[in-house]
């Protein structure tokens, strides 16, 4: 099974907004680790801070959907992200990628999922009928030789 991702980037924050709106894109559904934050770290750098209250104030309604299942991290992960997130959510399933659509008021086609994994995040955006962005880790240049390899193998299901 291959994934086609709708866009590759390696930063999120350097991609054209006039392009999403061009496809009718009104909102986001983002992952959370390795995405929007390092990986169990509950911090948001500010450069991506400032991306997020830059696409709210452009009209872009966002949400946050994750694989992680620790509670306590993604509902403080909220607050320093200033948007809801749906945890524990066994992406690539449906459900909770299409409740995160109900959310946010929109329907797939207007829907952005993003993620850096190809079969979690983009699989699952591609199984709603959302539009898909792979971007890469936030953690890549540090991650261990085993995750770079997994993340490699990962990648031989992309279909660009």
């Amino acid at each position: 099974m291959l994934v086609r991702p709708t866009f590759i980037v390696e930063d999120i924050t350097a991609f054209s907004l006039d392009l999403l709106r061009e496809k009718g894109i009104q909102g986001f559904i983002f992952d959370l680790d390795n995405t929007l934050m390092a990986p169990h770290t509950g911090i948001i750098e500010a450069y991506m801070q400032e991306w997020l209250i830059l696409i709210t104030q452009e009209g872009f309604k966002t949400i946050c959907v994750t694989n992680n299942k620790r509670s306590h991290y993604y509902n403080a992960a909220e607050k320093v992200i200033n948007m809801p997130v749906i945890g524990h959510a066994r992406k690539p399933a449906r459900e909770p990628l299409l409740k995160a659509v109900d959310l946010l008021e929109l329907t797939p086609e207007q829907v952005l999922v993003v993620g850096d994994r190809p079969l979690t995040d983009i699989l699952g955006g591609e199984r709603i009928g959302a539009y898909t962005m792979l971007c890469d880790p936030l953690t890549k240049l540090t991650e261990p030789p085993t995750i770079q390899f997994l993340r490699k193998l990962e990648r031989l299901f992309v279909k660009s």
